[in-house]
């Protein structure tokens, strides 16, 4: 899912500088894939541990990948069963999403990121200019580091925001018909993301080791 979601997703979004257009279907696709990335990481990472848990206590690593193993442990699982949904629809939407929360910064942040795609268009700016590529392109990459930020594990990427933010802040001011209005609208809004991008957020779940990557 994480690879090829981040295949589609960076191909839809360099159909506006490529293709010099955008297909909805195509950003509908994304939009229902780049969720799935950070609900999807936290099982990644806990499968790392386990693999690497495994060969420490001497197993065979390609035995352990293609049939796995136990886990010895005394903690307790609680998340409930699927099958319990019609009675308990919170707890199992609640377990459903565990390992990814959603801090008001991120989702400014992603808000933010929309409205710099919309901006060139807001403004009559052409979707060939270069300037409507940087904003296009900024804006996009926003949202997909916001969303895939969300999932607590991949926290640490939203410091990516600082250096779109910066870049959509400054690049229009050198670019060839960009207008005072969408270069002052690049500055506010990209300085905003870049401070947005500043505090870590909720955590709500542990993550054994992968704990000190969380900051």
């Amino acid at each position: 899912v994480i690879p090829l979601g981040l295949v589609h997703i960076f191909l839809v979004i360099s159909q506006p500088v490529i293709v010099g257009a955008w297909c909805t279907l195509c950003i509908l696709a994304a939009a229902i894939m780049i969720p799935m990335i950070p609900l999807e990481v936290d099982e990644v990472i806990a499968m790392g541990q386990f693999m690497k848990r495994k060969v420490n206590q001497g197993k065979s690593f390609w035995k352990v990948f293609w049939k796995g193993g136990n886990i010895e442990s005394d903690a307790k699982d609680e998340a409930p069963d699927m099958m319990e949904f019609p009675q308990k629809p919170g707890p199992v939407y609640s377990a459903s999403i565990w390992g990814v929360s959603f801090p008001w910064t991120l989702s400014v942040a992603t808000l933010l990121g929309v409205a710099l795609v919309f901006a060139p268009g807001f403004f009559g700016v052409g979707i060939q200019e270069t300037v409507a590529d940087v904003f296009h392109l900024s804006g996009s990459l926003i949202v997909v580091v916001s969303v895939i930020s969300m999932g607590e594990p991949l926290r640490i990427c939203r410091y990516g925001n600082i250096l779109l933010g910066l870049a959509v802040a400054v690049a229009p001011w050198f670019l060839d018909n960009s207008s005072t209005g969408l270069g002052i609208t690049g500055v506010a809004l990209g300085l905003a993301v870049a401070a947005l991008a500043l505090p870590l957020g909720p955590k709500t779940q542990r993550y054994a080791g992968w704990d000190e990557y969380i900051k």
